[in-house]
């Protein structure tokens, strides 16, 4: 029996064919699992996430038993409490609002390090040491100079930021010095005479709100951008890193931040939103 055939085309009417694209054979990837290789999802994998999901539920029962969280008097809205603070997962956006513009801490700061880690796998497109943790022996170097190097800058610029406002006002109760008492002072604080008039020798301009320009926009902003180019330059100098070990190192300082400022923010913040060491912070006023 003949083939069964379509119209065929007239003369001067051939069919033209277009090549969309060509895959190499080498590039298709054929995978052979034999089934001893495989697990079964019931009843191992649900069996072990069971197991997992138990013991989680467990130690919440137990820190609950052993942590006293008692609740406090039903909020009053003609009633602010002292100090006022954010969940603890926006806690880290509230200290920076301490220190520079709100527009810069709570829009531009936030916008910029979400893009920066989506861009992260356009910049770095190696494929060597893909899932491999800290991608080399010097990578776990690095990361330890990244932490240490992270927690000591912040907070000098936490420490530094806060004696530059205290210094407005003299004498001034200060919470990481409260009990000492100065020579010429009528009650416990710190006076800075170096820092006559702190910030406002800088409010040269002034934004909406009575915030000034130079500390609340300018300072910031080249701070968190001067350390971590000094922060890559380092790590390059030390260990000539590539550029996914001072990746690293930049993702590094970026979750050793967050977790940092997470931890100033409820632990060492206290009425007033003044900066205390953490065994002394007062207890909120009712």
């Amino acid at each position: 029996m003949a083939p069964i055939r379509g119209p065929q085309p007239l003369p001067g009417q051939e069919r033209r064919l277009r090549l969309l694209a060509f895959v190499k054979q080498d590039s298709v990837v054929r995978v052979d699992k034999r089934i001893e290789d495989t697990a079964m999802v019931w009843p191992h994998l649900l069996v072990i996430e069971f197991i997992a999901a138990m013991l989680f539920t467990g130690g919440l029962f137990v820190i609950g038993a052993l942590v006293n969280a008692p609740l406090q008097d039903v909020s009053n809205p003609d009633h602010t409490p002292n100090p006022s603070k954010a969940p603890w997962y926006f806690l880290n956006l509230q200290e920076l609002l301490l220190h520079m513009n709100p527009a810069l801490a709570g829009v531009i700061v936030p916008t910029i390090a979400i893009v920066a880690l989506m861009a992260i796998p356009y910049v770095d497109t190696s494929r060597m040491g893909v899932g491999t943790y800290f991608h080399s022996r010097k990578g776990r170097q690095i990361v330890v100079f990244s932490i240490v190097f992270t927690i000591a800058i912040l907070y000098l610029l936490v420490t530094a930021d806060a004696l530059m406002k205290a210094s407005q006002l003299a004498p001034i109760t200060f919470g990481v010095f409260s009990g000492v008492h100065l020579p010429g002072t009528t009650k416990p604080g710190l006076y800075l005479p170096f820092f006559p008039q702190g910030y406002a020798a800088w409010a040269d301009l002034h934004l909406p709100g009575g915030k000034s320009f130079i500390p609340d926009m300018i300072i910031p902003t080249g701070v968190m951008l001067f350390f971590p180019v000094v922060l890559v330059l380092l790590v390059k100098r030390i260990w000539h890193a590539d550029r996914r070990e001072w990746m690293i190192a930049l993702f590094t300082g970026f979750i050793t931040t967050y977790l940092l400022l997470t931890f100033v923010g409820t632990a060492m913040r206290g009425q007033g939103m003044d900066l205390f060491v953490p065994w002394n912070v007062p207890p909120p006023l009712p």
